[in-house]
């Protein structure tokens, strides 16, 4: 969706706020009236701050609309639980219509939101389940088709307004986490008990209702590295039988890179724009360009599928090393990208395509050239809940550049079964290019 599209877009999401009255009527505990006072006081820091210290809060929408969903959040507080309110402000972030202006409970302890036994993922043909505990294996490999009763369809409608995004992209990374915890389900309706819900699944058995419950905290995921692949204690993941996939098996090294000899490649991943104290990104970059000249390698590979920003200041050193390396040429540079490169990784891939020879290979980023970002906090005095709010716009392409996103040269979608039987379409397409 682009932002010239917002305005109608914001108007179908205000209305979302403010239909919170039926979904409140279910919850098993309101707030008692000193927390309705508290919750006010917190709207009353948001009216104040958000447009203070938002580069331009109404970019997509306008001062009416901010207020009207203000007003209608704080006229259904006595009729909310907590959760509920949070998602209220989930939506409320989303309507200002980028990515970086969020309150996301996956990074924020205050939220406290759980964990059913499950982990999903948006593949190329259905929204499976990637990982369960090791007591809900047997649900590994099933396609989610319904919610609550509600077809699956419907459900990633109900939990598409509570996104902060830049694109779609966004959506597919965030709706398969939203949908596993359960007090985001009861509060769009897709539940009736905060600590359950019901999913349909289908297998190859058929398509069955499976019940369940809460089971722990969801996992802090702070960090500028998507670290929604790590494994977890006691869990399961469908690729464990399989031979390790390349760029999911080091997400904690901020940057590595690997020799592949059978297609001539030197294979670099980058995972966070940061800096090793002990290795910096100038010295890592000679480094690897190095090494792949010294093995012949006639292409460069920059994985940023797992990156998810940092200090694009940084991004100067990685361009420089590209560009002035015999690398900058047609078929030889190949970055990857996917739905979770974002924010300083985004602004990376935009500088690539403006001043190198670049082929981006595997699905689109999660942003665009023109953007939005650089999050300033807003911690809410009586909920401590972490409202983040963008203070500057980034234009890194043309100003009439609106895209979505960079389309990539050469798709390479993934497929449950690719993954499953530990393939990686995108790398084997990168290693292809220029053949």
């Amino acid at each position: 969706m682009r932002f010239l599209r917002w305005s109608a877009g914001a108007a179908v999401v205000l209305a979302l706020l403010v239909s919170v009255t039926d979904v409140s009527a279910q919850s098993p505990s309101p707030l008692g009236p000193d927390e309705v006072r508290r919750w006010r006081e917190d709207l009353s820091v948001l009216r104040e701050k958000m447009p203070a210290l938002h580069a331009n809060l109404f970019h997509a929408m306008t001062r009416a609309q901010f207020d009207s969903a203000l007003a209608a959040a704080d006229q259904s507080l006595p009729r909310m639980a907590r959760h509920q309110v949070i998602v209220e402000l989930q939506k409320l972030c989303a309507l200002v219509g980028d990515g970086h202006t969020n309150v996301n409970p996956w990074r924020d302890t205050s939220a406290v939101f759980h964990q059913l036994p499950l982990a999903l993922y948006s593949f190329e043909d259905g929204i499976f389940v990637r990982a369960a505990t090791h007591a809900r294996r047997a649900l590994l490999g099933a396609r989610l088709v319904g919610v609550g009763g509600v077809p699956v369809e419907q459900a990633l409608a109900r939990i598409s307004p509570l996104i902060s995004r830049d694109n779609r992209m966004g959506i597919r990374a965030w709706a398969p986490v939203l949908l596993t915890m359960p007090e985001v389900l009861h509060a769009v309706g897709l539940s009736d008990d905060p600590r359950r819900a019901t999913f349909r699944l289908e297998t190859a058995k058929g398509v069955h209702e499976t019940s369940l419950s809460a089971e722990g905290l969801f996992p802090m995921l702070t960090g500028d590295t998507d670290l929604t692949w790590v494994g977890r204690p006691g869990w399961v993941d469908a690729r464990d039988k399989t031979p390790p996939l390349l760029w999911l098996s080091d997400p904690n090294n901020k940057y590595w890179y690997r020799n592949l000899p059978r297609s001539r490649s030197l294979y670099c991943q980058l995972n966070m724009i940061q800096q090793k104290s002990e290795d910096s990104l100038h010295a890592f970059l000679t480094r690897a360009i190095a090494a792949a000249d010294s093995s012949g390698a006639e292409r460069f590979i920059l994985d940023l599928r797992l990156n998810g920003g940092g200090n694009g200041y940084w991004n100067r050193d990685i361009v420089r090393a590209v560009i002035k390396s015999r690398y900058d040429m047609p078929g030889r540079l190949v970055v990857i990208t996917g739905r979770r490169t974002w924010s300083a990784a985004q602004m990376l891939i935009s500088e690539l395509e403006n001043l190198a020879d670049v082929v981006f290979v595997g699905e689109p980023s999660a942003s665009r050239g023109n953007v939005y970002g650089d999050s300033k906090k807003i911690v809410l005095p009586n909920s401590h809940l972490t409202v983040r709010v963008s203070s500057l716009y980034w234009q890194l392409s043309d100003p009439r550049d609106d895209r979505e996103f960079i389309e990539v040269n050469v798709p390479a979608p993934l497929t449950y079964a690719d993954y499953a039987a530990g393939r990686d379409p995108a790398l084997d397409a990168a290693e292809h290019v220029g053949r």
